[in-house]
């Protein structure tokens, strides 16, 4: 199958298959924005597609996953432009989440102090300054990537990324924030922990979080960590 054009939230998108079961679709024109990746996310997931069971964004480009093997592409963009013609992205509210971090509980802050030239409340103070977008969720379930740190304390990945990273590791990847859901290998600059977590398989959904939400992060200290862990926060 080719790509071809749809029209979604007032945009042009590329349309193209992604497998025998899944479409990319992709904004044309100018380099897309978060905010239309998102808006564009809510108003498919209101459209009822039959088979879709699953809508996934990324930076630039939103994938489409369905129960089913796909027909001709010119079919499935008829019937995607049917779902979307009477939908608005006009309701879109994104929820705001205040996370805690304990930033004493950070192993990385002598790579990040030396690299950004300041000292850690100083970086401290950036980062809970800073006004956070869950840009999309990856690379393992529940894993937040965060846009909006401000560049001032943007650091590179470690050269030789840890086995294992505890879940909850709050860290600096290039100019990201990323939040571990889950305990795995990693190699982000790891400056907090929170004791909250965003993935449990036993809930439906899985997490409350979703792309396009807002993050506030607050200062705990390590006591207070402890104590919102054990109590199952």
């Amino acid at each position: 199958m080719k790509s071809r054009l749809l029209q979604l939230n007032n945009s042009s998108w590329l349309v193209s298959a992604l497998g025998e079961q899944a479409l990319l679709i992709k904004p044309q024109g100018d380099k897309a924005s978060l905010q239309l990746i998102h808006k564009s996310c809510s108003v498919i997931g209101e459209s009822s597609i039959p088979g879709v069971v699953d809508i996934i964004p990324a930076y630039e480009s939103i994938a489409i996953i369905y129960d089913r093997v796909l027909n001709d592409l010119e079919s499935e963009i008829e019937m995607l432009s049917k779902a979307f013609r009477n939908i608005s992205a006009e309701n879109y509210s994104p929820q705001k989440h205040v996370i805690p971090v304990c930033y004493e509980l950070g192993p990385d802050w002598e790579e990040v102090e030396n690299h950004t030239g300041m000292k850690r409340d100083r970086i401290i103070q950036i980062h809970l300054a800073g006004a956070n977008t869950v840009a999309m969720m990856g690379f393992l379930p529940g894993f937040l990537y965060l846009s909006g740190l401000n560049e001032e304390i943007a650091c590179p990945r470690k050269q030789e990324p840890r086995s294992q990273i505890p879940a909850g590791s709050i860290g600096i990847g290039g100019k990201q924030t990323g939040v571990y859901s889950l305990e795995s290998p990693g190699g982000w600059q790891i400056i907090g922990r929170t004791p909250l977590s965003f993935f449990d398989v036993r809930k439906d959904p899985p997490t409350d979080v979703r792309a396009g939400d807002q993050v506030v992060f607050e200062r705990i200290l390590e006591k207070e960590f402890f104590t919102l862990k054990d109590g199952g926060a």
